[in-house]
């Protein structure tokens, strides 16, 4: 299954029909017909469509919705790719893993910000880099809050389209249902590694004397349960699940090669 889709990255907008999806389709049959017809006026073409004419009227003289706008930025982007085989969509799913972990999409605005340090911060440059979002680098300077990047252009469109994948929006952990992306159920085995690589390197402890590699998670049962099998597949060795969190044995932390 592709990691996320034209209709789903729609259905992240507000429109004035309840299916933001079925509002992009009508403005593409408008524009479609109007390109068909250029003689005929608003009223002649919403009767056509079966359509409002002032919707019709407004979209004649120019007006792009905010739906079709943002849509069309992620598709000129190329993050919206047919396979997870693209390296786009390779690119996408280190972004989805690096919100999951310490990252966050905001509420208000679907603009995403990835928390990294020196065993992160590459991994999400380079997915950025790659989609041609660009990024900086915030509060380098504020002891008392996380170095953060952040895109650098069509910040707003690349979060919708990484929520569209499955990426948490607002604070993870009052979401009582979180669980992970659906797409990684299919995924091939690269993608899956990448996942677990960022998301273990990101909320990965060392703990002194301790063999294992804790992951603390104030997180659902089912979303624990979900990564440790998840991290167990890709390892191909154990992983226990706790009431605070997902632990990796040791041999489980050298096979990803992380902390």
């Amino acid at each position: 299954m592709p990691l996320a889709t034209e209709p789903v990255v729609a259905r992240t907008y507000a429109t004035p029909v309840d299916d933001p999806w079925e509002y992009v389709l009508q403005y593409r049959e408008t524009m479609d017909y109007v390109a068909a017809n250029p003689d005929k006026g608003s009223t002649a073409v919403g009767t056509a469509l079966d359509l409002p004419r002032s919707r019709v009227r407004e979209w004649m003289d120019g007006s792009v919705p905010d739906v079709v706008r943002g849509l069309n930025t992620a598709i000129d982007n190329g993050w919206v790719p047919d396979t997870l085989r693209q390296p786009a969509a390779r690119a996408l799913n280190r972004l989805v893993a690096a919100v999951f972990a310490t990252g966050s999409i905001a509420l208000e605005n679907y603009r995403p910000s990835f928390v990294v340090d020196e065993a992160t911060r590459d991994a999400v440059v380079d997915a950025l880099t790659t989609l041609g979002a660009g990024h900086r680098t915030i509060h380098t300077d504020d002891e008392r809050r996380a170095t953060e990047l952040v895109p650098r252009r069509d910040a707003a469109v690349l979060g919708r389209v990484l929520t569209a994948a499955g990426a948490p929006v607002g604070p993870k952990a009052q979401l009582e249902a979180l669980s992970l992306p659906t797409y990684l159920d299919d995924a091939p085995l690269s993608i899956q590694v990448d996942f677990v690589e960022i998301y273990v390197d990101s909320r990965g402890t060392e703990l002194d004397g301790k063999a294992t590699t804790p992951l603390l998670e104030q997180r659902n049962e089912a979303f624990r349960r979900d990564l440790a099998a998840l991290v167990s597949r890709v390892t191909d060795e154990p992983v226990s699940v706790g009431a605070n969190g997902v632990y990796l044995s040791a041999t489980a932390a050298r096979r990803l090669g992380v902390r």
